[in-house]
Formats: structure tokens, sequence, C-alpha cells
């Protein structure tokens, strides 16, 4: 059970506030946009809802971050594309947001597509519920890498004060995935920055986004933004 989770015990209250947020990420999405989908359960409410609007009637091209969502959307008949231009709009989950607007991903291995499409998107939504919006990342306090397989050892060791473990399973594009586990009260910015700037370190899952752009769902069926 990861640290922030445990805070709200009954599954069917976190799955309606998720299905909330991702209500309100479908709504979003217009005729002829082109829509990131992200991963992860929040993400996948957000898929289900966009998909329910299709069936409707809702003629929207989409770009999906991982095997999973590619998955669900086809199940769903969103018409999917390749990564090849700008998209209006993006939703996805996290791991962690802070009163800063500080967002870790990566918990599902995703986030180096996540940051890709999120990069991509005129506008980018996260979509989580209240255990997720954390006084400070300490509470989660696990910074996921995406590191190519060759550089493992070395960034393992040079890493080595931050506790580094690696997962069994590798993303969908093949990468290692690390997990930092942060002291409290570290400079999560320079621990990103540091891991970022070695040699076969594709990506961190720290980012950043406005409040009014992290969507809060509840448990009631309602859904909104955080600042």
């Amino acid at each position: 059970m990861d640290p922030v989770s445990h805070t709200l015990p009954h599954v069917e209250d976190r799955a309606r506030a998720w299905a909330a947020a991702g209500e309100y990420a479908a709504a979003q999405v217009e005729n002829g946009m082109r829509v990131g989908l992200g991963t992860g359960r929040a993400a996948a409410a957000g898929i289900r809802a966009l998909g329910a609007r299709v069936a409707a009637g809702l003629d929207i091209t989409a770009v999906a971050t991982s095997e999973a969502s590619t998955v669900l959307a086809r199940e769903l008949g969103i018409r999917l594309a390749e990564m090849d231009g700008p998209l209006d709009v993006a939703f996805d989950g996290a791991d962690a947001v802070d009163p800063g607007g500080r967002v870790v991903k990566g918990a599902g291995g995703a986030h180096v597509r996540e940051r890709v499409v999120a990069d991509s998107a005129g506008r980018f939504l996260v979509l989580v519920d209240a255990p997720k919006v954390v006084a400070t990342l300490d509470e989660w306090g696990v910074l996921p890498l995406a590191v190519v397989p060759f550089a493992v050892g070395p960034v393992l060791r040079r890493l080595s004060a931050y506790g580094p473990s690696l997962r069994e399973a590798r993303s969908d594009d093949g990468m290692a995935l690390i997990d930092l586990a942060l002291p409290r009260g570290a400079d999560w910015e320079a621990v990103a920055a540091e891991a970022r700037s070695l040699a076969g370190v594709l990506d961190h899952g720290l980012f950043r986004v406005p409040l009014a752009d992290v969507i809060v769902g509840a448990p009631d069926g309602t859904s909104a933004p955080a600042g």
C-alpha cells in the first residue's frame, strides 16, 4: 500500500472520485480535438468518460501514453493516432501533488511518454482524488527515473545516496525503471536535475503544473480545480 492512498480506505469512494475527475476532463474535449490519454486508474476513468462521449457522437483523435491505455481506448472505440503533432488537451493521473503544483508521476512507469504528451498539449489536466493532494512531497517520497538499461549500474552507483531501487519490470519502451527514496526535506528539483544530468537517464517523474489544471474528484461525484 502506498504512503498516500491508505488515507482513503474505501475502494468504491476512490473509484467514484476518479470517475468525477475523469468526467471533468472528458467535458473539456470538443469535436476535432487531438487528445492525450494518460496512464493509471484516474486516467483510465477519464478514458472511459471520453469513450462514452465518443459513443454519443464526439469526433476526436487520441494519443495514448501506454499499452494499457491503448487497449482501453480501442475497446471504447476511441480513434488513436501516432504522437506526430501538437495536442489540444491531455489528461493524466499523478502519484502526488503539492501546494506548489509540483507533481510526481511514474509509479506506472509511463512518465517519459507522459511528459512528451504533456509538453505537446495546449492544456494538460492532472486528475487526482483527495489523498493525492499532499502538504509536501515528503509524504510520497519516491522519485521515479527512466534509464537506458546499459546505464543502470552507473546510475545506481552515482545516486546511491538516495537509496535507489531497480524495478523488475521495464517501461513499454524498454527503459529500466529506478525509484529514488528521497529523504524528508530533500530539494526535489535539485535531485531531479542531478539525476537527469547523468548519462543514460532519459527522464524523471517530477512535473510542475498550474493548480488550476489539477482536478480533484470527490466520492460524491463532484470535482473542482485544486487552486
